[in-house]
């Protein structure tokens, strides 16, 4: 497929409700039915959270991710407490914030995401490797929000760019590891690996929602830009040609979320598992895309 046909394809149907982000030259294409919506948006370091059709920037924090459902958000303070970097959970209904410490410097923990029940939130942790080669994964910390507590769990050999999410049931997490992915307890310990997968894409989760396919980017021999696996045998299930530069995770079980060249710029667009678009999502300048590096997040509703 040519990236001219996703373009094409993602410009036959522009209905329903359109929401612009002011001053980026991005319009979102909603309808009443979407199963997901976009909840929060970044430029560069800068994030913006949604309150009905507006977004207000986030002055305090730097990652946020909003639960499925939407009733809370988790965000990263931009400034640590007396040598703690934290995690604050945001009660939206009736705006309490409650802050819970994670890791002590120099380490650092961020990129928060959600257990499919919104009970927990893992982030990842980093550190410096003090030789100026920037920072290392080296482990994660997993937050019961009802319990206002977290958990450090460090990880001997983790990949060095990884980042740690939930397994479909919630029961683990989830990380790439070198050419595959790997899957832990949340004590730490190995799981089970997939060799040869290729990296997990981006979005709320790279888990369908029914738990029963994994999306990942292609490895080199198949040919193709994602592929979808069975995440316990690590068996391929389908692989997906689309001229995508990005992917923002699952949109529902048959479909798939990719960011492809729009015109002078890009779209986001839904896709089906044979590469097929099905309709566009977002509508995105070249400059928001390229030089503000924008991240439309996506939340199950």
């Amino acid at each position: 497929m040519s990236p001219s046909t996703l373009l094409l394809a993602a410009a036959l149907v522009l209905s329903g409700a359109d929401v612009k982000l002011p001053g980026l030259g991005v319009t979102l294409h909603e309808q009443p039915g979407d199963p997901k919506k976009v909840s929060a948006y970044t430029t560069g370091s800068s994030s913006y959270l949604r309150a009905g059709g507006y977004f207000a920037g986030q002055r305090s924090y730097n990652d946020l991710a909003v639960s499925p459902g939407g009733a809370f958000v988790a965000a990263i303070p931009r400034k640590f407490a007396k040598g703690y970097d934290r995690v604050a959970i945001v009660n939206r209904a009736t705006g309490r914030v409650t802050k819970i410490r994670t890791v002590k410097a120099p380490m650092v923990a961020g990129t928060p995401y959600w257990s499919p029940d919104g009970r927990k939130v893992v982030l990842t942790v980093s550190r410096s490797d003090g030789r100026g080669g920037g920072w290392r994964s080296v482990g994660f910390v997993v937050v019961d929000v009802a319990a206002r507590r977290a958990r450090l769990v460090k990880v001997p050999g983790a990949y060095h760019d990884a980042l740690f999410q939930w397994s479909p049931d919630g029961r683990r997490v989830v990380s790439d590891h070198w050419d595959g992915v790997r899957f832990y307890l949340t004590d730490g310990r190995v799981a089970w690996t997939l060799w040869r997968t290729g990296g997990l894409v981006g979005g709320e989760s790279a888990f369908s929602p029914d738990g029963r396919r994994m999306a990942t980017w292609c490895p080199k021999k198949h040919k193709a830009t994602l592929c979808t696996w069975n995440p316990y045998n690590g068996k391929l299930d389908k692989k997906v040609k689309v001229p995508a530069v990005a992917s923002y995770g699952w949109w529902d079980r048959e479909h798939l979320i990719a960011v492809g060249r729009h015109g002078k710029g890009y779209a986001s667009v839904v896709i089906d598992l044979d590469g097929k678009p099905v309709r566009p999502l977002a509508t995105i300048s070249r400059t928001a895309w390229r030089d503000y590096d924008l991240y439309l997040s996506y939340t199950r509703r």
